[in-house]
């Protein structure tokens, strides 16, 4: 027994502090491994998000490609205007303060909308149809007279509220900036109602089923100065933006594609 408390006393400590250095040397790498990984991470986290998160969408379209967006119309409805067969009217209007500076503006916009859901698939009565009621009436009329004479089950209406591309106190600088309201009328005209008897004041039910209000300027960003194009270019790019943004509303259609 004193022999080997005697080997245990003369054991050089040295080696258990070398041991333990030893086992430090080993772990060391592991923690310095990890740390490394640590701040890669955060600084990519950094960076991503610095960059406004466009390495995330990158990637996402790189993965799964350019991802589509419900329309506001399906998303409140349900309603997909491309898989049926019921025809959409369209109609504008706009008060007079805003047509006496651009007295085309009903027929623009209800020619350039009515263009742009027939590329998407959209079944829309012709807007020169709808041209030609408006000049023999004078006035849209009511929703169920629309859709009865062109045999429609929905009626667009696109209510301007404002409508200007000059920025106020400056003659030199152009800026186009519009509002209104959309607003999407199901008219469930029955099989057995035929369309004389709808002229003659028969009930014919009318539900709104899709109410929204839209806002847009272009460029969205600053104003352009006028000596880059006429004004009248300038209009009509306006109105082709404010048409787009407007069909948007009716369509799926792909996030890269989309309009404010």
């Amino acid at each position: 027994m004193e022999r080997i408390l005697q080997q245990i006393e003369t054991f050089p400590p040295a080696d258990d502090a070398s041991h333990g250095r030893g086992l430090m040397r080993r772990k060391t790498p592991i923690n310095r491994h990890v740390i490394q990984c640590v701040v890669c991470l955060l600084t990519s986290i950094v960076l991503m998000c610095c960059s406004g998160c466009s390495l995330f969408v990158m990637a996402g379209k790189a993965m799964l490609g350019d991802p589509k967006v419900s329309s506001p119309f399906t998303a409140a409805t349900g309603i997909k205007l491309t898989d049926g067969n019921d025809a959409i009217v369209i109609i504008c209007s706009a008060p007079h303060r805003l047509l006496s500076d651009h007295p085309a503006l009903q027929i623009d916009i209800v020619d350039r909308v009515s263009r742009i859901l027939e590329t998407h698939d959209v079944k829309v009565v012709s807007s020169g149809d709808v041209a030609t009621w408006y000049d023999d009436h004078g006035e849209w009329g009511d929703y169920s007279e629309l859709a009865n004479e062109f045999d429609a089950r929905y009626v667009l209406h696109i209510d301007f509220r404002k409508f200007h591309h000059r920025v106020p106190e400056s003659d030199n600088l152009l800026q186009g900036s519009a509002a209104g309201h959309l607003s999407v009328h199901e008219v469930n005209r029955p099989g057995t109602l035929s369309k004389t008897l709808t002229r003659k004041n028969e009930y014919v039910p009318v539900t709104m089923v899709f109410d929204r209000d839209f806002s847009m300027q272009f460029p969205n960003a600053y104003p352009v100065p006028r000596d880059t194009r006429t004004e009248d270019q300038f209009v009509q790019g306006f109105i082709d933006r404010v048409a787009l943004h407007i069909s948007q509303h009716m369509y799926d259609y792909k996030m890269s594609e989309s309009i404010h």
